[in-house]
């Protein structure tokens, strides 16, 4: 868990003091995303890039759709749904192309708020 942490910071101190290149496209778009469970501690990253979506996102494709359709990962509006009343509050992380930070009452809030984007 330590080891998975570690890449996780590893991987946004990387992204954070890449410079940009004047040659690169403006609309492309590079991000770490990171949801931590604030109960554990646990944390799951992967990255996400966009035109062309890419990265080790899972579902790529589809967060970046979801991303240039709401115009931001903040503007993503929520789907509707049912999650039950648990409080296992998780806190979603994006860095690089956009800054984003939110915490959310478990799982299935997050994933009904910001859909394919935190599904990894």
């Amino acid at each position: 868990m330590k080891r998975l942490a570690a890449c996780g910071l590893a991987l946004l101190t990387a992204l954070a003091i890449t410079p940009g290149t004047a040659s690169a496209d403006r609309s492309s778009a590079r991000y770490v995303l990171a949801i931590t469970d604030e109960g554990t501690g646990q944390r799951s990253v992967t990255t996400l890039d966009c035109d062309p979506a890419g990265g080790a996102h899972p579902a790529a494709e589809a967060a970046c759709a979801a991303i240039a359709e709401a115009g931001s990962i903040e503007a993503i509006p929520p789907d509707e749904g049912f999650c039950t009343m648990e409080y296992r509050p998780v806190t979603a992380t994006a860095y690089g192309h956009e800054r984003f930070e939110q915490t959310f009452g478990n799982h299935c809030v997050l994933r009904l708020a910001k859909g394919e984007v935190f599904a990894f």
